[in-house]
């Protein structure tokens, strides 16, 4: 078995390649628990996937939205006793947010250069690279994860709003 590694437009500090066999994945899931950004995967090394930043976009992002309520109701539950969340569901959510993010601009998510990617995107929350920053070194705390559920909140306001 051949060690994972994301394609270099992939590669960012705060999301460590997972230990993992792709073979054990369907190439159409665009939600992968542990492996964020699936989908970009598939298109920056094979050229496939399902495309979703292109094919029903609006579709896939109401999808990854579901997820993330699954994903926030557990982080909420940890953080409600005072225990942080696991660093895969933080991952997790953080990628939902990302991909939707990414995606509702037409586009795949690129971590290499996150903050230079950002300043490119039309459709975003204010305040984004900032916020998102704060998100990233504190997702698993309290504050980073209400930050999170508002950039989320944000965004699918901005996406109904341009439909």
């Amino acid at each position: 078995m051949a060690e994972f590694k994301y394609a270099v437009e992939l590669t960012h500090p705060d999301f460590p390649a997972p230990d993992v066999i792709l073979e054990e994945y369907d190439p159409e899931s665009i939600y992968v628990s542990g492996l964020p950004f699936w989908q970009e995967q598939q298109f920056f090394t094979k050229g496939g996937g399902v495309i979703p930043w292109k094919n029903e976009t609006e579709r896939a992002c109401r999808k990854l939205a579901k997820h993330m309520t699954n994903l926030a109701e557990s982080m909420e539950a940890d953080l409600k006793v005072h225990k942080k969340s696991s660093p895969v569901t933080v991952r997790d959510a953080l990628g939902i947010f990302l991909s939707i993010l990414f995606w509702s601009n037409h586009r795949p998510v690129q971590l290499d250069n996150l903050m230079d990617q950002i300043k490119t995107l039309e459709t975003k929350p204010l305040n984004l690279d900032e916020r998102l920053e704060y998100v990233l070194k504190r997702g698993n705390t309290y504050l980073g994860f209400r930050q999170l559920n508002e950039l989320m909140l944000e965004q699918r306001k901005l996406i109904a709003k341009r439909s």
